[in-house]
């Protein structure tokens, strides 16, 4: 009652001065109810509607064609409270409409009591249009504040946060966040996780990207790559196409327990770029010794003048850690031959690391950000090439011996040693067993040859690379051909032309100097005696010396020698001598039978013989 005796006292338009003046933001435009406004409360089947941005302020409006020309009046009242009268302001939007809006002071705004409106025709004293409402259930919020987006650690992901639209009722809403691709319009000027207000407090957060408000894209088309309805004030928008800008908008609405109405305006775009894949640059971390990490990447040449190169790192937050300086910028960067970049920083130990490098283009084109997701250093080990400190050959074998590249993981490592013959681009690769610091080669002789090794870590532990290959070492294997390990080539060739080429040279004399062929010939091969001639008188003389036992014959069966016929002594007389055998028996080739022709038996067996 007291509060509506002051409106009725002419306070009404010094505190609608005041109510007007205290609606500040964009959402206003100026006037109390915006054509955003009126769109969104479309849908309410009523034909007064009333919103309230805060909860602690109301505003109620109708439209009427102006050709009715009527005289109105509107009243409020809370249970039993008297009516009160609102002073009524017009707003002219064309096509013969006119809107009618009532903006309550503050002071007559009470949550969880029943509101009672009335339209009241004064010329006719009808009601023209009436409604019940609460307060607290025509919230019309504005959008959440301070939207940021950062990397959500992972290759197509952005994690977006804001601030809720009302610092007094930060439980009550629910958000509605929205991406889609941003035209090339709203494309921002850089990524970089270096500016103060843009770093996270979130204990989990990945690299930082900034976000671009974009003018009028609160105006842009509803269709969203996502759309997601939460409570949370955190989102992580995943499946993203990595290199890609997109839009991000949210708004806001009660969640219908304590609060309700409908949803509010989209915030103005933010848009962020999604980093380009570490593949893009070919961009590499590892560690050389468990506590530098080295990272490279390569860049065009022909775009390399005028281009800037940073890389960021950084160890993973944990637990309810808030720090303002997670990002570190690694200062010891080199740039190479063949747009090559080289960067060696030393992380937190026993933490993973995640990089990330920005690129910064000449002639204000967008800076490029490349993101190598977050690893463990003791998995990505890549150490230098082993030392070859021997290489002996011996017997056909060498034998090879080197030291490890990191005494730390000497246990650790597994090695590969390949070899070839000089000039070869062949390679054999043996596997060695972990651990071993040697190996022993088969070689073929009469070659020289080229050996290698390189280091891998291995085990349950540790991971990584294989490294690059040692400096070659060159050993001569010609030095130990003949020395018992098996015959050189040249000399199964050998064994064969030697005697063909002897043969034609022997042939080639004896058709061109005959006569010297036959000399030749008589002192290597004398002609061999005619024993018919040389023994001509003996063998005559021998049937008259009357032994009939002077010959032998050897038992068929004993015989195992082919028939020679050999000079021997005359019969030893043995009294044990078998009987001489009748000459009849004895087989025509052995003896002096009568009528046999010897004249082409080489040896005459003379007297009794014995096998022997």
């Amino acid at each position: 009652g007291g509060m509506a005796a002051c409106l009725h006292r002419g306070w009404l338009p010094s505190l609608l001065t005041i109510i007007l003046l205290s609606q500040c933001g964009p959402a206003m435009d100026l006037e109390p109810v915006t054509s955003q406004d009126a769109a969104l409360l479309e849908e309410v089947p009523e034909d007064i509607l009333c919103f309230s941005r805060s909860f602690e302020d109301l505003t109620c409006f109708w439209d009427e064609d102006e050709e009715l020309n009527r005289t109105q009046c509107f009243y409020y009242w809370y249970s039993r409270d008297a009516p009160t009268t609102c002073a009524v302001s017009k707003q002219r939007r064309g096509a013969g409409r006119t809107r009618n809006v009532c903006v309550f002071p503050s002071q007559d705004v009470r949550l969880f009591t029943r509101l009672h409106v009335l339209i009241l025709d004064t010329a006719t004293n009808q009601t023209q249009h009436s409604r019940e409402l609460s307060v607290e259930a025509v919230g019309l919020i504005a959008p959440p504040v301070n939207i940021s987006t950062r990397w959500a650690g992972a290759v197509g992901q952005l994690c977006v946060w804001w601030q809720p639209p009302l610092a007094d009722y930060p439980n009550f809403f629910l958000y509605e966040v929205r991406c889609r691709p941003a035209s090339p319009a709203g494309t921002p000027h850089g990524t970089a996780p270096g500016t103060k207000e843009q770093r996270s407090r979130d204990p989990h957060t990945h690299p930082t990207v900034r976000a671009h408000p974009t003018a009028g894209a609160a105006a842009a088309s509803p269709a969203a790559v996502q759309g997601l309805v939460q409570a949370d004030t955190r989102v992580v928008l995943r499946d993203l196409q990595p290199g890609v800008r997109y839009s991000i908008q949210v708004r806001s609405k009660p969640d219908g327990t304590s609060m309700d109405g409908v949803w509010g305006p989209w915030s103005q775009a933010v848009v962020a770029e999604t980093p380009r894949s570490s593949g893009d640059i070919g961009l590499r971390c590892s560690t050389p010794d468990l506590q530098r990490v080295c990272c490279k990447w390569s860049w065009d040449p022909t775009e390399q003048r005028g281009s800037h190169h940073e890389l960021f790192y950084q160890a993973p937050a944990s637990g309810a850690s808030e720090r303002e300086d997670m990002w570190q910028q690694c200062e010891d960067i080199s740039v190479g031959t063949q747009g090559s970049h080289t960067c060696t920083f030393q992380p937190t130990a026993g933490s993973a690391v995640a990089v990330l490098v920005n690129v910064t283009q000449p002639h204000g084109l967008p800076v490029l950000s490349y993101f190598q997701e977050p690893f463990w250093p003791h998995q990505a080990v890549l150490t230098e090439a082993p030392r070859l400190v021997q290489a002996v050959v011996a017997q056909g074998r060498l034998s090879l011996q080197w030291l490890p590249p990191l005494e730390a993981l000497a246990e650790q490592l597994e090695y590969q040693v390949r070899y070839s013959t000089e000039g070869s681009p062949d390679w054999k690769v043996l596997q060695v067993p972990r651990a071993a610091h040697k190996e022993v080669l088969d070689l073929r002789p009469g070659a020289r040859y080229r050996a290698q090794v390189r280091a891998q870590p291995g085990g349950p532990w540790y991971g990584g690379s294989w490294s690059a290959w040692s400096e070659p070492v060159m050993v001569d294997a010609t030095a130990e051909a003949g020395k018992g390990w098996g015959c050189p080539g040249w000399v199964i060739p050998s064994v064969t032309v030697v005697p063909l080429v002897f043969t034609g040279v022997l042939l080639g004399l004896r058709c061109t100097f005959p006569s010297l062929c036959s000399s030749v010939k008589q002192k290597l091969w004398p002609p061999v005696p005619d024993l018919h001639r040389a023994l001509g008188s003996f063998l005559r003389d021998s049937p008259r010396q009357g032994q009939a036992g002077a010959f032998y014959k050897q038992p068929p069966e004993d015989a195992v020698l082919p028939c020679l016929l050999e000079v021997l002594p005359g019969p030893r007389g043995d009294p044990a001598e078998p009987p001489a055998e009748p000459a009849a028996s004895r087989p025509p080739w052995c003896g002096a039978a009568p009528g046999m022709d010897i004249a082409n038996q080489s040896y005459l067996l003379v007297g009794g013989w014995e096998p022997r």
